[in-house]
């Protein structure tokens, strides 16, 4: 568990860097044309829930257990109401076969996502306080806590919304809600090494987010 975690930070950091580096030319654009242009990094811990499709082989309905999650959200200033987003979180759970009365549990899961989007912020009378909508998408992760199963990485894409309510110019709190469609190829295998684990009957599967972070911005 501890390589896991290790390797996910590693990850993290990575994408952070990465991504960082390809804003590079908006972000120097957006400063040349507005002085008020910033960086928000928001660290955020959230509850997330949802995630289910079919085995094919069992015929049983696999669901991800409800449990927390945290990652990091970086906002880029574009216009005074508009924003690139990255999205990064991860989300410790445990892969399920329901029962007639209760989940059985099969291992546990590591889900993350790695997004990029935007964000549309909204006019109030207050200026401390931002309402906002949001929309990224990427790859997710998923990751199961056992040396004998493979990763897997698919497409996927969030929408949301939330507010912002700063208590300084540099300071805040961010409090947002967001949909999360990944998508898998119909009657495919997961989870192989030697073996499948399961054998997907969807589309996909739709996770909820839940979350608060504080807002540091540069």
């Amino acid at each position: 568990m501890r390589k896991n975690t290790i390797g996910s930070i590693l990850r993290l950091g990575l994408a952070i860097a990465s991504l960082g580096v390809a804003l590079l030319p908006m972000a120097a654009a957006a400063e040349d044309s507005s002085s008020e242009v910033g960086v928000e990094i928001t660290p955020f811990a959230g509850f997330r829930f949802g995630g289910m499709f079919e085995d094919i082989n069992t015929g049983t309905n696999i669901t991800l257990d409800e449990s927390e999650s945290y990652g990091l959200v970086l906002d880029f200033d574009i216009e005074r109401d508009k924003q690139i987003e990255i999205y990064l979180s991860r989300q410790s759970t445990t892969l399920s076969a329901d029962g007639a009365f209760t989940g059985n549990p099969l291992f546990d899961l590591a889900v993350e996502y790695y997004h990029i989007g935007g964000l549309y912020l909204f006019e109030v009378e207050s200026e401390r306080l931002r309402p906002f909508v949001s929309g990224t998408l990427g790859a997710a992760r998923m990751d199961p806590q056992r040396d004998d199963l493979s990763t897997e990485t698919f497409f996927s894409l969030a929408i949301g919304g939330g507010a912002k309510f700063f208590f300084t110019e540099n300071l805040g709190l961010r409090f947002d809600g967001r949909g999360i469609y990944t998508a898998l190829s119909s009657s495919s295998a997961i989870f192989c090494a030697g073996g499948c684990t399961i054998k997907v009957h969807t589309s996909g599967f739709i996770q909820g987010e839940l979350g608060a972070g504080m807002i540091l911005r540069f």
